[in-house]
C-alpha cells in the first residue's frame, strides 16, 4: 500500500504539532513496510531533514521578500503533479487546502484529519486573532464531504464536527494523538532550586491566560520565592507587562523560549505542577508532554482534556478564577499530593503512543483500498 501525503503543513510550519504528527506517522507507516512519499520540495520545517522520510525536500537558504509564498506555490504545484500522476493508494492531505477538490484531480480515496473547532467556535469571538474564519468554514465543510473518511483526534472533536457540520457518524473515526517528549530533560541548576508553575503556548485568546495569571497572583504576592513561567508562545508584550505590574507580580513571571526537546523536557519534569486552563482544545498535546515528563497537572474540566486527562489530573473551570485559584493552591502547599498526581501522570502516558496512532490509521487506510 503506497499512501501520500501533500506539502501543506511542511510548508506552514517549521515546527509545530501537526507536522509531528504527520511526521511520526510518515514515519510510522514506512517501518511496518508500506510506503510513503511527501510531495514537499522547499521547506524549512525541522523534520524535513530526515531525507529516509523527505527524500526530495531542500531548503532556499536566501531569505527574501515573498520566500514564503513562492516556496508554497512550487510546492502546491509538484503536489498537483504527483495527485495527476495517480500512482499511490490513498492520499492524506495535511491542512485544509481545497486545491485538489477544485481542480478535481484525485482518483482516489482521501483521507482528512481534522484536528478541533477553535476557528468554529471562537473566531466570531476573537477576529483579530483567529482571522480567515468563514474561508476556513467554507474549506472545511468542502473537505468533510468529500472525504472518503475523516480522523478526529478525539470523541470531542468527532461529536463536534457532527454537530457543526452534520457528518455522518459512520463517516469519521477517533484515532487519538502521542506525544513524543520524554523525560530525558537536560540537567538545570537553576530550574531544580525554582518552585515554579508551568504555563505553556500561546496565551492568546480562548487559551484563558489572563484569567490563569489573575487567579494565581495572589498565591504569589503571599510566597515571593513561587514563579510563573511561560514556555514558547512568543515574548511578552507591552501590554502583558503592564498587566503582571498591575497585578504586582512582574517579577515573578518570566518567559523562555521553546528551542528543544530536551529543554522543554526539563521544564515540565522540575515544575511545581503545570496549568492548562484552556477554553477549548481539540486534543491538548501539552497534557501529554507534562505526563511523559512525570508533572502533576491542573487541566479545564472541558471540550477533550477530561478525555486525554481521565483521573491523572486535577480539573478546574477555566472561566471560574477561584476554581484555578483553589486547584493550584492545593497542588503548591501538598507535595504528597503533588507526588501521587505525578505517578498517575507517568501511568495515564502509557495508554498514548505513536504506534497504537499509526496502526489505526493504516487499519483506515486499508478499509478504502
Amino acid at each position: 500500500m503506497k499512501i501520500l501525503f501533500d506539502h501543506q503543513i511542511y510548508s506552514n510550519q517549521k515546527f509545530g504539532g501537526i507536522s509531528r504528527y504527520f511526521y511520526e506517522l510518515s514515519r510510522g507507516i514506512k517501518s511496518l513496510g508500506h510506503e510513503i512519499e511527501n510531495t514537499i520540495k522547499y521547506s524549512e520545517n525541522v523534520f524535513t531533514d530526515d531525507k529516509d522520510i523527505f527524500k526530495y525536500s531542500k531548503k532556499l537558504f536566501y531569505n527574501y521578500k515573498g520566500k514564503g509564498s513562492l516556496q508554497s506555490f512550487l510546492n502546491k504545484k509538484y503536489s498537483i503533479q504527483r495527485i495527476r500522476e495517480n500512482d499511490f493508494d490513498v492520499f492524506h492531505p495535511t491542512y485544509y487546502d481545497t486545491y485538489f477538490v477544485e481542480k478535481k484531480i484525485f482518483k482516489k480515496p482521501f483521507v482528512l484529519t481534522f484536528h478541533d473547532l477553535i476557528h468554529e467556535k471562537f473566531g466570531h469571538e476573537y477576529p483579530d486573532y483567529l482571522t480567515g474564519v468563514d474561508n476556513l468554514i467554507k474549506a472545511n465543510k468542502l473537505l468533510l464531504n468529500k472525504a472518503s473518511k475523516v480522523i478526529a483526534i478525539s470523541e470531542s472533536t468527532k461529536n463536534d464536527i457532527i454537530d457543526y457540520y452534520k457528518i455522518d457518524p459512520a463517516k469519521i473515526e477517533v484515532v487519538y494523538l502521542a506525544s513524543s517528549l520524554k523525560d530525558k530533560s537536560v540537567p538545570d541548576k537553576l530550574l531544580s532550586n525554582l518552585p515554579y508553575i508551568l504555563f505553556v503556548g500561546n496565551r492568546g485568546a480562548y487559551k484563558n491566560f489572563s484569567i490563569f495569571i489573575e487567579s494565581v497572583s495572589e498565591l504569589l504576592k503571599l510566597d515571593k520565592n513561587i514563579r510563573v513561567i511561560c514556555a514558547g508562545g512568543g515574548s511578552f508584550d507591552a501590554k502583558e507587562i503592564e498587566y503582571f505590574k498591575k497585578l504586582g507580580i512582574e517579577n515573578q513571571i518570566s518567559y523562555r523560549p521553546i528551542t528543544s526537546d530536551e529543554g522543554l523536557a526539563s521544564l515540565y519534569s522540575n515544575a511545581l505542577m503545570f496549568v492548562f486552563p484552556s477554553r477549548y482544545e481539540g486534543f491538548g498535546i501539552p497534557t501529554l508532554e507534562a505526563f511523559n515528563c512525570g508533572c502533576a497537572v491542573v487541566l479545564s474540566n472541558i471540550s477533550s482534556l477530561p478525555e486525554v486527562g481521565g483521573d491523572a489530573a486535577l480539573y478546574i473551570d477555566p472561566q471560574d478564577p477561584h476554581s484555578i485559584h483553589k486547584a493550584v493552591k492545593l497542588f503548591l502547599y501538598d507535595s504528597e499530593l503533588r507526588n501521587k498526581y505525578k505517578n498517575l501522570a507517568l501511568e495515564r502516558s502509557k495508554k498514548f503512543n505513536w504506534a497504537t496512532t499509526v496502526e489505526k490509521t493504516v487499519d483506515i487506510y486499508q478499509s478504502l483500498v
